[in-house]
């Protein structure tokens, strides 16, 4: 049956708009999650950091990470923010005018309920059972929506790689914790000053060290409830504002209903599900394929 460009145009059009109306759906009211106290995470006590960096070198080791040197002082372990080489990193906080000089690690902060999965529209950042956040390659394609929706900024991605990756701390959650082990961070700390265990005992602890300390601490616990609540928390010095930290003041609310709400707006009024969904699958393929081409070229085996 001959059928013109335009009437062809017309159908097709006609079929689109079907679709969307029969898959897309208003998006609904989301739920908090609620936090576990029965997943891991860690404590992160600014007010005894020494800033030996410890935990950094630890962690280079456990991960098997290189070296990083600041342009200006040329250390020989100096980065100035994490990165594909760096995912736990101690910073100085100094204030010259007031004399207060204070440490802090920066990490992932395995939220509660991750803005980095929410964005993620092929499911390669996914909350774990143990409180992780993990990432999976083989399902990344590549967007780095991860590292804009972050409300931290930890998510980092290799540029300098053919085939780059999200990085970002792990909780040691394969390495480790699969093994009944702490992470390797919390372990090599000879200060005390990070601690790692389930969540509702690190809310116990620090609620206990400002209560003996109250002179010493700020009266708070961040990341209690700061976006929906993390797994990682910090505790600072009394002259010392988190802010200062690195650590901005945000909200109670989960960042993740946002980044979903915004997800299903798009749907809702711009392109079918179906047809996204199909691009992505075939973004997906291809990135596949050029993994496992560069694996046989390395002379690994992969399998699609």
């Amino acid at each position: 049956m001959d059928i013109s460009r335009r009437k062809f145009f017309k159908v097709t059009a006609a079929a689109g708009g079907v679709a969307a109306c029969a898959v897309a759906k208003p998006a609904l009211a989301r739920e908090a999650k609620e936090p576990d106290p029965n997943e891991y995470g860690m404590l992160n006590d600014s007010a005894r950091c020494i800033g030996c960096k410890a935990c950094q070198v630890a962690c280079k080791k456990e991960n098997k990470l290189p070296t990083e040197s600041s342009l200006e002082d040329s250390l020989y372990d100096s980065p100035r923010n994490t990165s594909e080489h760096t995912y736990t990193l101690i910073k100085l906080f100094k204030d010259d005018k007031r004399g207060v000089s204070s440490f802090v690690k920066r990490q992932c902060m395995h939220c509660v309920d991750p803005a980095c999965q929410s964005a993620c529209i092929v499911g390669a950042l996914k909350k774990q059972p143990d409180g992780s956040v993990k990432y999976d390659a083989q399902m990344c394609m590549g967007c780095r929506y991860c590292m804009v929706a972050c409300p931290f900024n930890i998510p980092q991605f290799e540029w300098k790689k053919a085939i780059p990756v999200i990085t970002k701390c792990t909780l040691c959650s394969e390495s480790r914790l699969a093994k009944n082990k702490p992470t390797a961070c919390s372990e090599a700390c000879p200060a005390g000053a990070i601690v790692f265990g389930r969540r509702g005992d690190l809310l116990k602890i620090a609620r206990s060290r400002i209560e003996a300390s109250p002179e010493l601490y700020v009266d708070h616990i961040y990341g209690e409830k700061e976006v929906g609540g993390t797994n990682v928390f910090y505790l600072s010095k009394k002259e010392v504002a988190f802010a200062s930290l690195g650590l901005p003041d945000f909200d109670y609310r989960p960042v993740s209903g946002l980044t979903e709400s915004i997800q299903h707006r798009i749907f809702q009024y711009f392109i079918p599900p179906i047809a996204v969904y199909t691009v992505l699958g075939g973004i997906m393929y291809y990135n596949q394929r050029r993994k496992n081409q560069a694996a046989q070229a390395q002379g690994g085996e992969e399998h699609e």
